[in-house]
């Protein structure tokens, strides 16, 4: 694994026990506790979704540049 996927990695799994825990502890917080793993789960479901609307918005952002440099 390269220097940059290793970042990339390192920074999604830091993301998501942050995001983990913070869905956690606000439950414990507002009185409506959920499980750890249920947190786990819906953080992951968000930073699934949000990684891959990043990804959309580079392949378009490449695809416009392509398309711009192509025309006269």
């Amino acid at each position: 694994m390269n220097h940059s996927r290793r970042a990339e990695a390192v920074s999604i799994v830091l993301w998501w026990g942050s995001l983990t825990l913070l869905f956690w502890a606000g439950g414990h917080v507002r009185d409506v506790p959920a499980s750890l793993v249920g947190c786990a789960a819906s953080a992951a479901f968000l930073i699934g979704l949000g990684e891959t609307a990043h990804w959309l918005r580079r392949r378009i952002q490449e695809h416009r540049a392509t398309r711009r440099s192509r025309t006269p």
